[in-house]
């Protein structure tokens, strides 16, 4: 008998879900099971706020299936009913990024995880973006810097892309108050180091306390090395003390310790592969790095730099340079090898001209040299205005600027299926 109600029961529920009705009539529900999602039964039972063996109404299943939506983290809620189990299919959203947190000296990453999980409903170190949750996060990460004394805190987030513009992670910032570098110091250093790296910490202070920044940091003292050919320098990450609140500001103390200093290399060889846009002679005659001298890595990044301009010049903005070196460390020499990947060859596409006139335009369109499915070369928009200012007679110019450059600001957009880049440029008003 128990078992001709349930299945009586299913089959009513089925109807009303299949005709949209809501009907009134309540439901026990003995046991509420989830699929589809690595989060706990427990978890996901708490958060819906259903109890298994208590009255369940329709309306109260599907507003359970709402809430879940809701987060973000499934791009689909579905439910059934057995007449004894309700279930739910989970379908996890494949938008879901883990979270990065830029600049929030008293925590890291994992901890700050962890304390916003205890505020925030089923989240673990990631969220969808264009949910609810972004601002739940947002909320817990004020209060938590309000328990640090730190009120009225704003935070931004932003989008973390790789190298083909697909979002990889959300990070979160302080904007207010400011959080910057109360000091910087360096440990197991002396002698020829001395003075440059000095330099660097004192150059450090009231620099922002953000990823940018320490990352900078952290280059700016492999440079001193490297400068000088010690490219196989070791030294720690760099970590900071106790924040403290001064003046509006939260300052921070951050040090780094040098390891290793290793040994001074010199470059054995530089090779070259692929189709260059210059001949091995030219390249030897242009590069500032040659076989025998010391391996300076700023001179290094210059002729990876000279290797790759052609390529943007010749419309390959993607064009990838392969420069790892390798190590002779017994020797203390260093050999090179250029392989240049050119990708996709881009083409011009759209010009849009912003704040000028048609008559500005037609001054202008003589001179641009950029035309419709020409290969996109972006030094060219600088030129084509330039050659405008220089060429065309003072009193025929209607785009005049006082200081003597016209101000612009050119912007362009690549796809990456068509291979057309459309440009935007901007003649922004001179300011009195």
């Amino acid at each position: 008998m128990r078992a001709s109600l349930r299945g009586l029961a299913a089959a009513l529920l089925a109807l009303a879900l299949g005709s949209g009705c809501a009907p009134a009539q309540t439901y026990v529900v003995e046991k509420i099971a989830f699929t589809g999602s690595d989060l706990s039964q427990t978890e996901l039972l708490g958060f819906t706020g259903l109890k298994p063996g208590g009255p369940v109404e329709r309306d109260g299943m599907q507003a359970a299936s709402d809430r879940l939506t809701g987060t973000g983290l499934f791009a689909s809620v579905k439910f059934s009913f057995d007449g004894q189990t309700l279930t739910y299919e989970l379908q996890p959203s494949p938008g879901v990024v883990p979270v990065q947190y830029d600049n929030f000296p008293w925590w890291d990453d994992k901890t700050l995880n962890t304390l916003v999980a205890a505020r925030v409903p089923l989240f673990h170190g990631a969220l969808y973006p264009g949910g609810a949750m972004r601002e739940e996060v947002t909320a817990a990460l004020v209060s938590l810097l309000a328990s640090k004394d730190v009120r009225g805190a704003t935070i931004s987030t932003a989008p973390v892309s790789d190298a083909d513009g697909t979002q990889t992670a959300i990070r979160y910032h302080i904007d207010t108050p400011p959080i910057v570098i109360a000091s910087f110091h360096m440990e197991g250093y002396g002698g020829v180091w001395t003075q440059p790296l000095q330099a660097v910490e004192r150059a450090a202070f009231g620099k922002k306390f953000d990823g940018p920044v320490r990352d900078e940091l952290a280059s700016q003292v492999r440079a001193v090395y490297g400068h000088l050919g010690f490219i196989d320098m070791q030294m720690t990450g760099l970590a900071w003390g106790r924040p403290l609140v001064v003046n509006g500001e939260v300052a921070v103390p951050v040090t780094a310790s040098i390891t290793s200093e290793g040994g001074q290399y010199h470059v054995s060889g530089i090779h070259l592969n692929g189709d260059l846009f210059m001949t091995p002679e030219q390249f030897a005659q242009r590069a500032a790095l040659h076989p025998g001298d010391v391996a300076n890595t700023e001179l290094w990044t210059q002729v990876r730099e000279m290797v790759q301009a052609p390529y943007r010049s010749h419309g390959y903005l993607n064009a990838k340079i392969d420069a790892e070196p390798a190590l002779d460390r017994a020797q203390h020499m260093v050999d090179y090898t250029v392989t240049v990947t050119p990708g996709a060859q881009y083409h011009m596409g759209r010009l849009t001209l912003v704040n000028l006139d048609d008559r500005q335009k037609a001054e202008l369109k003589p001179y641009w040299q950029l035309h419709a499915g020409d290969v996109f070369n972006p030094e060219v928009i600088g030129k084509s205005i330039g050659d405008y200012q220089r060429e065309r007679a003072v009193e025929l110019q209607s785009i005049q600027s006082r200081s003597g450059n016209i101000p612009y600001s050119a912007k362009w957009t690549a796809d990456v299926v068509t291979h057309v880049v459309d440009v935007v440029v901007t003649f922004e008003p001179e300011r009195n």
